[in-house]
Formats: C-alpha cells, sequence, structure tokens
C-alpha cells in the first residue's frame, strides 16, 4: 500500500544515525540545523519509509533534498505529486537542490531537470598542519552586515540569508571604507560546521585574500566542531585547489540542479534507477 504524508521533524528523528554527512551533507542538513524550519513530505510503501523529499523556503528559490532509503522502491511521480499538492507550488515553478549522480540519473528519467546539473564537490578538512597562522582578516560587526549583505547580493550568492550573518561568524577584508573579500558559514555549531559565502571582489583576486579568510574561518570552526566542511563547483579550479593547498579533501561529487513538479504520473511502477 502506497502512502504520503508530511511529517515533522520529530517523526523522522531516527533517520539521522543513518545518515552520513561526508555523502549527504544537504540531507543531514535538513535534520539538524534547518529542522525547526524545514518540512518533511515523506513517501511509504507498505508502512516502511522508502523517500523524503524536505523543503525550506527561506531562500530565493524553493529548495530542497531528497533521500531515498536504499533498497526500497521508490513511487517517485506520487512523490512528486503529493509534494506539489501539499506545499502549493506551481509545477513550472523553478526549485533547486543538490543530488548525487544516481538521484540526478532518477530527477532526469522523468524529466525534470531543467538546464545543465553543475558539477559540486563536497570537502572536508583533513589537515589542521596545511592552514595558515595569519590573522589579516577582520569579524564583521553588527553595524556592517547592511554593507557586507549588499556585497553578497552583488557578487550573486545564491546560498546566502541573513541569517546566516546574525548567526555565524563573518570575516572581512577592507580596502579603505570597502570590502574586498568577505567569507562565513552557512552553519555553526557543534553538530556541523559548513563554511560559505566566501567571495573576493573581481578586481581583487589572484591576491590569496580568500585563502586568508578560508584558513581563519577553518580555524574558527575546528574551535567547536571536527567537522568542517565546505562546497564548492566542480569546475572552480583555481579555488578547489585552494581548499586542498589548505587541508580539505573532496567527500563526495554531486550536481547542483534546477527542477520543476511537473512530473506526469506515467504508471504506477517505479524504475529502479
Amino acid at each position: 500500500m502506497l502512502s504520503h504524508r508530511l511529517l515533522t521533524h520529530d517523526k523522522i528523528f531516527d533517520l539521522l544515525p543513518h545518515i552520513h554527512a561526508d555523502q549527504n551533507l544537504l540531507f543531514y542538513s535538513y535534520l539538524t540545523q534547518r529542522k525547526e524550519r524545514a518540512q518533511y513530505i515523506c513517501q511509504f510503501v507498505n508502512q516502511q519509509l522508502t523517500a523524503v523529499l524536505a523543503y525550506l523556503n527561506e531562500l530565493s528559490f524553493p529548495a530542497f533534498s531528497f533521500f531515498r532509503v536504499e533498497e526500497q522502491d521508490i513511487f517517485f511521480p506520487e512523490l512528486i505529486a503529493f509534494t506539489r499538492e501539499t506545499i502549493k507550488l506551481n509545477e513550472n515553478a523553478v526549485c533547486g537542490t543538490i543530488l548525487s549522480h544516481q538521484d540526478l540519473l532518477l530527477f532526469q528519467s522523468f524529466g525534470l531537470i531543467k538546464g545543465n546539473p553543475q558539477r559540486f564537490f563536497t570537502m572536508k578538512h583533513q589537515d589542521e598542519l596545511k592552514l595558515l597562522d595569519s590573522l589579516s582578516a577582520e569579524k564583521i560587526s553588527e553595524n556592517e552586515y547592511s554593507k557586507v549583505i549588499d556585497f553578497l547580493h552583488r557578487s550573486e550568492m545564491k546560498f546566502f540569508t541573513r541569517g546566516e550573518i546574525e548567526n555565524c561568524p563573518f570575516l572581512g577584508i577592507k580596502e579603505g571604507e570597502d570590502f574586498v573579500a568577505v567569507g562565513g558559514f552557512h552553519f555553526y555549531d557543534s553538530q556541523l560546521v559548513e563554511l560559505g559565502n566566501i567571495v573576493t571582489r573581481i578586481d581583487y583576486r589572484g591576491r590569496g585574500l580568500a585563502k586568508l579568510i578560508t584558513s581563519e574561518l577553518t580555524h574558527l570552526g575546528k574551535k567547536i566542531s571536527p567537522d568542517v566542511y565546505l562546497g564548492v563547483l566542480a569546475d572552480n579550479t583555481p579555488a578547489v585547489r585552494v581548499y586542498e593547498g589548505l587541508g580539505y579533501q573532496t567527500t563526495m561529487e554531486l550536481s547542483i540542479v534546477n527542477f520543476t513538479l511537473s512530473c506526469i504520473l506515467k504508471d504506477s511502477r517505479m524504475s529502479k534507477v
């Protein structure tokens, strides 16, 4: 018997021990740091959980994380249809997520992907000896938040939210009164640290500013958690090399995708892509 339910975090919390952050960092964050703000659309077959689409509406686009239970058949079009009805999204709304290769094939098989997927690396810090000792970046004060937010928006940092700068340390480097490089965190607590929003103004790139900020952010992260991550587009070779030079190693290759909820119910079967 097939069923779908919108569940609260406490109903699916028992999934957490089965989620490996190295391979499922996004979904792990939906069960931890984002647990109070996420919605969990779940599919069950004969009372067994088969898949979850976790939804977040605080970004500039409808954001999702997808998780499926291994060795379980998924009735994917039915899950998409239930999700569309539950959160009241237009089927042509452009949503975003990050998928493993297997899950990318699943979404593609039902024609949901829009545009070209972007290869993406999850990286974890492994070697503290490679970090720099320099402390040239300044901690950003509250009265400078608006200036930094404008800087990040001009740099088209798609995954930045104001709550991150309000709740996590941010660092910046200035030329005069203007920021030329900033960086901070997506998450900053004992469960998980994820660096993010690291950007250098175009005319200041190539001077090692991002390397300095990334190193200092990593030092900050290590003070509260041994598990420090970041994400980077795979084709951003200079950034990947910087992170590797600071002791980061790739733990997972994924794809950033845009997709719609326009999946059509073809039949009652679900392919095991």
